[in-house]
């Protein structure tokens, strides 16, 4: 929940929601707290936080950051996003560089890649200026997928090993090794593909991240049936499956039909 525990954070919205001792909340925080009022049911309260982001707000920059949100929540059309971002980026580049970033998603989301990837190029290139780390990495991510989504794989493996050479943490890692071992397998480069898969889902074990354990073993799991090794691909998706149901989530139906058909086949 953006690193912020449930309990902080519903104190915080109590703060914002009663406006009692809110001048301690400067407009940073408050714009982080939109998406935790969201996750916790409180939709209702969006709009007094991003009005309090607003008053708060210390200089142009700030005001800048409040607005973008504004246009995110109301949805604005990506020629609006592409003009703020023009008009931030002499005197604010970090702010420049997610708008220009938000509005190459909304052209992937419209599947004009040709105009995402020239959005997602624009931001990196202010992030890279900015030398803002964890940015990079976003936008690396970014023009990888875009490269996947235009099939230049080289490309996309390019950026993926980028990011795995500048990741900081062992989550970083973890996701782009998985990012890389899907490429490696769409190539068709199966066995650097499972060596990688295997090297993600150990540091998914260390670090104690369910989600990468479970993306691995999934992936695994689709290696070992591409390379004909059902056995394999049964034991994958069964410890997908047992780890799902020992932390309370829901196993999804087509895990339990693609077991099925593999214990058919397994006999």
């Amino acid at each position: 929940m953006s690193g912020i525990s449930k309990e902080f954070a519903e104190e915080i919205l109590q703060i914002i929601k009663h406006q009692q001792g809110s001048d301690v909340i400067d407009t940073a925080l408050a714009l982080r707290m939109i998406d935790v009022a969201v996750q916790l049911g409180r939709e209702d309260l969006v709009e007094k936080i991003i009005s309090h982001a607003s008053d708060v707000a210390a200089d142009d920059e700030e005001k800048g950051w409040v607005l973008f949100e504004k246009m995110k929540r109301d949805e604005s059309e990506i020629d609006s996003f592409v003009t703020f971002a023009i008009e931030q980026e002499a005197n604010y580049s970090k702010l420049a560089a997610a708008v220009f970033h938000h509005a190459a998603l909304l052209y992937l989301g419209r599947e004009e890649l040709d105009d995402a990837n020239t959005m997602a190029n624009r931001s990196m290139r202010l992030r890279e200026q900015s030398k803002d780390e964890n940015g990079i990495l976003f936008g690396l991510s970014l023009l990888s997928h875009i490269a996947k989504q235009q099939e230049d794989w080289d490309t996309a493996e390019l950026f993926s090993q980028r990011r795995l050479n500048l990741a900081q943490s062992e989550s970083e890692r973890m996701e782009a090794i998985q990012d890389i071992a899907h490429i490696k397998a769409t190539i068709g480069e199966l066995e650097i593909a499972m060596e990688m898969m295997q090297e993600s889902l150990e540091i998914a074990e260390e670090i104690g991240d369910l989600d990468g354990v479970l993306v691995s073993r999934w992936g695994l799991a689709d290696l070992a049936e591409i390379s004909n090794q059902p056995d394999e691909a049964m034991v994958q998706l069964s410890a997908v499956m047992t780890q799902m149901m020992e932390s309370n989530i829901p196993v999804p139906a087509p895990l339990k039909e693609r077991i099925s058909k593999l214990t058919e086949v397994v006999g």
